[in-house]
């Protein structure tokens, strides 16, 4: 079947590196530290997106349940004041990187998640951070690359 003329289709933004270049590796248990991040603007005003992380790891054997938490703040959500940043107090979970545990040391692993993106007034910021549950330390330089998407009528 052909997708029709005024279909629903995803329509996508600009792909975003939320990560600096040079991300620190993560320990098991650990949340990234807010040096390896970029703060996002929803510029597109988007209610959802799509994110992807990519990553090594180094040695060891991934748990059988495996896998890195998404969390998110929203920022200036009131003037300046911003929501707390994610870590272990507060627990703003907005996706979750399931990852498979037969995976190989060193093979690169990119797992996509669609997210909502609660906007609280157009050009939303947030700060995103991720947590490793994985059971092996997540090598430096990761990526956690963004894409803004909604949905619209197929031309």
């Amino acid at each position: 079947m052909a997708i029709g003329t005024d279909d629903a289709v995803d329509k996508f933004g600009t792909q975003d590196n939320l990560d600096d270049t040079t991300t620190s590796a993560i320990t098991n248990g650990s949340f990234s530290v807010a040096a390896d991040h970029a703060d996002w603007t929803n510029d597109d005003d988007a209610p959802i997106a799509s994110v992807v992380l990519t990553f090594q790891y180094p040695s060891g054997t991934l748990d059988a349940t495996a896998h890195v938490k998404l969390h998110m703040a929203l920022l200036n959500v009131d003037g300046t004041t911003d929501e707390a940043l994610p870590d272990s107090s507060f627990d703003r979970v907005v996706g979750v990187f399931g990852v498979d545990a037969g995976l190989g040391a060193t093979t690169d692993v990119s797992i996509a998640e669609d997210i909502a993106l609660p906007n609280t007034k157009t050009s939303q910021e947030y700060s995103f951070r991720i947590e490793n549950n994985t059971g092996v330390t997540i090598s430096a330089n990761w990526d956690l690359l963004i894409t803004p998407k909604t949905i619209g009528p197929h031309a």
